[in-house]
């Protein structure tokens, strides 16, 4: 991770989700503390359909952009403005919110220290994913490569810097960010990282062999899935849980760091890493 100088934010982008938008009385508080800190609020040109009851223009040239939802909306909405360089605050407007950085409880306090610039920013680094094609796609948090339903078991192989691993058998396969360890990856059995460790995350998916274990590899690797023979449909490739491809028989898909970074807004006396995967998960809890 990186750290660079807050800058003053005059214009602010609102990014929220089509799927579960964050309820009016929220919203409309964030509109008045921007008023009363003379900050511009502005709609993310996604979100224009959802906000225009609220007569927000739309917009999405900011300084800084605000997510509120949960950790679902928060992931969307970096990838979204990644591609504009802009930094993003996510405001926990659903269940866990580990990747925000504040609680809509704080809404009002956490305006007041935007426009005095009081916070920082941290950047992560991303993934990138090239299709036989030529197609690439980016992530945040990872790339999924899930066997079809109707396909049955998927096979391939697994190489490290154009050197073989393994064949595997199983459900897919997980390439992530240290940043995306504690999602989908988690959930499939790996590690959680630090997400300063330059490294790149990868686990199987329900293994057909109990031998095959989550790598954790340099995150200057290439990482390269060759799809074996299949039975019927191929396995889809997704990036941060959003379909993005297919494979066939015989493709690779190719996996390495990507350029440039993903930019979160912090505050310095938000709980650290560890203290938030602490409180997140519960550990705290004697089992």
């Amino acid at each position: 991770m990186l750290v660079h100088d807050p800058a003053v934010v005059r214009r602010l982008c609102l990014y929220v989700d089509r799927f579960n938008p964050p309820y009016a009385g929220l919203i409309r508080n964030l509109i008045s503390y921007c008023e009363k800190h003379g900050i511009s609020l502005r709609s993310a040109v996604p979100s224009a359909d959802h906000l225009k009851d609220f007569d927000i223009p739309e917009n999405d040239n900011c300084d800084m952009a605000i997510v509120l939802g949960g950790d679902g909306t928060i992931l969307r909405g970096m990838g979204y403005f990644k591609e504009l360089n802009t930094p993003v605050l996510g405001v926990n407007a659903g269940h866990l919110g580990f990747l925000a950085s504040a609680e809509q409880a704080g809404i009002k306090e956490t305006i007041t220290r935007i426009a005095e610039g009081n916070y920082y920013i941290d950047t992560t680094p991303v993934l990138r994913a090239e299709f036989p094609s030529e197609h690439a796609i980016t992530a945040i948090n990872d790339f999924s490569i899930n066997r079809s339903m109707i396909g049955g078991i998927l096979h391939f192989n697994l190489y490290i810097n154009n050197n073989e691993v393994a064949h595997m058998a199983g459900d897919g396969l997980i390439i992530s960010t240290p940043f995306g360890s504690t999602a989908y990856s988690l959930s499939c059995g790996g590690p959680i990282l630090d997400p300063g460790l330059p490294a790149i995350l990868v686990v199987p998916i329900c293994p057909h062999s109990l031998s095959l274990r989550p790598l954790v590899v340099s995150d200057d690797s290439i990482i390269s899935v060759e799809i074996c023979d299949l039975r019927s449909t191929g396995p889809v490739v997704s990036a941060d849980g959003s379909p993005s491809g297919t494979l066939r028989s015989g493709e690779v898909l190719k996996v390495t760091r990507g350029r440039g970074s993903c930019m979160s807004v912090r505050f310095h006396d938000e709980p650290g890493y560890y203290s938030r995967l602490g409180m997140k998960l519960g550990w705290g809890v004697r089992g």
